[in-house]
């Protein structure tokens, strides 16, 4: 089996960080391993695109509230919110907080083809001198969950470091979906976004 990290400092790292990214990582504690999402009496719904609402939510910042001047889909919607406000950007080291965007991730449009944009969301909870990125989303088999990705190294999935296996980037396109050119989350991203720096 390959090697996870385990949850901790190293996930979630705290020096230089903004107050509001803190709380962004304190949000990821909490909704980790959860199987419904609410916070502060609102109820998200249990996606990949509820848990960036939830966890944004428990740092106090309203995202929802912005969903209803553009169309599309939750992560679509993020997205648009993002990139009308000039958050969107591309770099081997994001930073904690960030959103991140992946295409491909399942065909969602039925079609058998490679067309299929803004597919699934998560976002940074670390990232580490060599390129090292956890991030935290809602798997559709396993829940909210902490996974992997290097876009150093975009398409190595694991490698054998002192013996043991470890993820370099963890599977992201989902089992059952016509196969394609790529398959790992470090293959499919489309952009990230800092959503922290949001004005009210």
């Amino acid at each position: 089996a390959a090697y996870r990290p385990p949850i901790g400092e190293v996930a979630f790292p705290n020096e230089k960080l903004s107050p509001t990214q803190q709380r962004l990582l304190a949000g990821a504690r909490y909704v980790l391993g959860k199987t419904s999402l609410d916070i502060n009496g609102q109820h998200f719904n249990y996606d990949c695109s509820g848990t960036i609402l939830a966890i944004y939510a428990y740092a106090g910042i309203n995202l929802g509230r912005r969903f209803a001047r553009y169309t599309g889909g939750g992560v679509e919607r993020i997205y648009k919110i993002m990139r009308a406000n000039k958050l969107l950007y591309s770099s081997y080291y994001p930073e904690p907080g960030d959103i991140i965007f992946w295409d491909n991730t399942y065909d969602e449009n039925g079609d058998g083809k490679w067309d299929d944009l803004l597919t699934h969301a998560g976002m940074v909870v670390g990232v580490s001198p060599n390129g090292e990125i956890s991030y935290i989303h809602q798997n559709y088999a396993r829940g909210i969950i902490i996974e992997r990705m290097n876009l150093l190294y975009p398409s190595i999935y694991t490698r054998i470091i002192d013996g043991v296996r470890v993820i370099v980037n963890s599977p992201m396109r989902m089992r059952g979906s016509p196969p394609g050119p790529a398959w790992l989350s470090g293959q499919l991203i489309h952009a990230l976004g800092k959503g922290y720096l949001l004005r009210s």
